[in-house]
Order: structure tokens, then sequence, then C-alpha cells
């Protein structure tokens, strides 16, 4: 995915209209019928802008945008629409392309804080351990490019296992070119490159010399996935947590450094 100069220094204007060259690529600029008040690729243009900004609330960086734009749809049919251009949006995200290296990793999204879980009615959200401790939801298991690109990502209930969802993205390791995988300990078995234990009695693949300096750069990712607001625990359904994970990826990859 090409890089596009966006800042939240450059005004909201220049970088509405710099992301909606991107979004003109992919999605319809033109107005389905005369009562629609704006395009699919301008409302995912306004809706991306949002992350530049690190605005962590949809509802009041909307209510900023109409104040500015009275024309705009309401907050809830913005987000309607959006819903349906869903699969859309997970499809351009995530484009295959040669690679010679990936990393794998896992994060946590809760859905709910810890005292909130017991009432939680969530369909799929389970338990799980991060690093952080004990949460209830998903994980978000993703590859990441040297350059700090997200290949490609997968939401999956908290309790599944790192490995067991590894083999759901080996799927599309042809599409890649069948790249080599670099994971932690999580990740120990055949097929992959990770840290050898101290039982391991074969060569694992890990270079100390290069390794290490990969894996930082998948946690780096995942930081500023996290500063972007992917891990807000304002979560209602499934289709408004893959939305705002898919709108974060896409936001990461048009910005990366």
């Amino acid at each position: 995915m090409a890089r596009y100069r966006l800042h939240h220094s450059l005004g909201r204007r220049r970088n509405i209209r710099t992301l909606h060259r991107w979004t003109k690529k992919h999605f319809s600029d033109r107005k389905k019928c005369r009562h629609q008040k704006v395009t699919d690729a301008k409302l995912i243009a306004l809706l991306l802008a949002r992350l530049i900004y690190k605005q962590p609330y949809p509802s009041v960086w909307w209510s900023d945008l109409k104040a500015d734009r009275p024309g705009l749809p309401s907050y809830t049919q913005a987000f309607t629409r959006a819903n349906s251009l869903l699969d859309v949006l997970e499809r351009v995200c995530t484009p295959a392309r040669p690679c010679a290296e990936v990393m794998i990793d896992s994060m946590p999204l809760p859905i709910y804080r810890p005292k909130r879980t017991r009432r939680c009615h969530f369909p799929g959200a389970r338990w799980g351990y991060g690093t952080q401790g004990k949460f209830f939801g998903y994980k978000l298991h993703a590859w990441v490019l040297e350059d700090g690109e997200v290949a490609q990502y997968l939401i999956r209930p908290a309790n599944l296992h790192d490995t067991t969802v590894s083999y759901e993205l080996n799927r599309r390791w042809p599409d890649f070119s069948g790249p080599k995988i670099i994971g932690d300990k999580g990740y120990c078995c055949l097929g992959y490159i990770y840290p050898p234990k101290s039982n391991s009695r074969y060569d694992t693949g890990w270079r100390p010399d290069r390794h290490p300096k990969l894996r930082k750069r998948i946690e780096t990712v995942f930081s500023q996935l996290v500063a972007e607001g992917i891990r807000s625990v304002q979560t209602k359904t499934l289709a408004s947590l893959r939305l705002r994970v898919v709108l974060a990826v896409i936001a990461h990859n048009l910005t990366k450094p």
C-alpha cells in the first residue's frame, strides 16, 4: 500500500482530500441516488481522518465534522453505511504482495472492562491471556512486514492459541510468495522461526544478530495501533469491532514511517 503524507499539522481539509484520493481508487465516488448526502469514497475518507487526529470517540468526531459540513448524514446513518462496506474494506486493506520475511504475533482486543464481563452477552467473546494478564474479548493476529506494514490479520476469540490461528493466516502464504515466518516462543512448531528454548534439539532458524530487531518492529506496530484507538472497549457488535480494526489498519498502512 502506497504511503501518503498525512499529519494533523497539515489541516483537516488537506488530510481529508489526501485520503479521498486513496478511497476513490476502491470505492464509488458517485452518489447512487439524489437523496444520498455523501459518496462511499468520501464517507470512508472522513472516517479514516479521525485516526490521523487520534480522536478515540467516533461520535464526537462526527459531530465536529457536521459542525463544518452541515450536509453530512447522521452518525447512525454514516456508520450503518460503513458497516455495509465492511467486506470491501477488509479486502482492500491487506492486498497480497511478494515478501521474503514476515513477523507474526497477536494482541488482545478486550470488549468490556473486567467488572462488566459477568453481564456480557457479546457473541464469540472468550476469556484469554495476554502480556498484561487475563482479559475478555478477542485477539488480533497479524503478519507485519519489515517496513511496518500490516500484511494481513484475523480477529479470533481470545481463548484460541496463537499457533492455531497462525494456520489460518498461512492459507494466504502462497499469495505472499512463501515468506519466512518469524514468531516468538509461542510459535514453537516446525515451519516457523522462533527463539530456541533451553530443551530445543534442533535449529529453529533464529539468528540473534537479525531477528530480535525484526521482532521489535511488530511490537512497535501494535503500540501504534493501540495509540490509534484499536483497543477501545466501547464495542457492542462484532461488526463495529471489525470496522474499528480495519480502519485503524488502513490508516496505519497509509501513514507508516
